[in-house]
């Protein structure tokens, strides 16, 4: 007997990306991950208009200080990144 067909196949997608953003998507994600599963999940949430703050609830401390590494006032202070590392490594 064969498997019963999904209503809503996946198709492949292939897409170009910053490296610096390969580099952070790789480093989020866990080796149990699916990339293509996470990637579904935030374009579902993008279009749904669930807004980053909403979310934020359901983020982990060290996803959260992952974030304050690459933010834009963080890359001009190499003090402050320092810090935000060495909260992780104490975490």
């Amino acid at each position: 007997m064969s498997r019963q067909r999904s209503n809503d196949p996946s198709r492949p997608l292939t897409f170009s990306m910053p490296t610096s953003m390969h580099t952070r998507l790789n480093n989020h994600l866990s080796f149990e991950s699916s990339r293509s599963a996470w990637i579904t999940a935030a374009i579902k949430a993008k279009l749904e208009g669930e807004s980053s703050n909403e979310s934020l609830d359901a983020w982990t401390t060290d996803e959260i200080l992952q974030e304050l590494l690459y933010s834009q006032r963080l890359v001009k202070s190499p003090g402050a990144q320092e810090m935000v590392r060495t909260i992780r490594l104490l975490l």
